[in-house]
């Protein structure tokens, strides 16, 4: 199996877990903010593994948009898991909030 379908093996799961353990808080099951906690931090290292191993000097502005992102998403799960602070979604909704438009704007800029 090459690298990258492993990479991309463990992002998907990443992206399972972060469906399942959102599931489980927003119906006040247990686990769930470890399940969240675990495919956001699976989600932001693949893509910020992937960012790095592209090289710094070819970054463009969606880039730094995707590595502020992964940022974002890190700082919830320390928000959360850390300091069980009640404002833990703030830089997540923030976060998938620059994702989306990041997005677009990368779309927008292809055609």
């Amino acid at each position: 199996m090459s690298s990258f379908s492993t990479l991309k093996l463990i992002y998907f799961i990443g992206l399972a877990l972060i469906f399942i353990g959102g599931y489980r808080l927003y119906n006040h099951l247990s686990y769930g903010n470890i399940i969240i906690s675990a495919g956001l931090l699976t989600y932001a290292f693949v893509q910020l593994f992937l960012l790095i191993k592209q090289g710094f000097s070819s970054w463009g502005v969606f880039e730094y948009t995707k590595t502020t992102v992964n940022v974002l998403f890190i700082g919830s799960v320390v928000l959360l898991m850390g300091f069980e602070s009640k404002v833990w979604y703030y830089p997540l909704i923030l976060g998938m909030l620059l994702d989306f438009f990041a997005n677009i704007f990368r779309r927008v800029n292809r055609s």
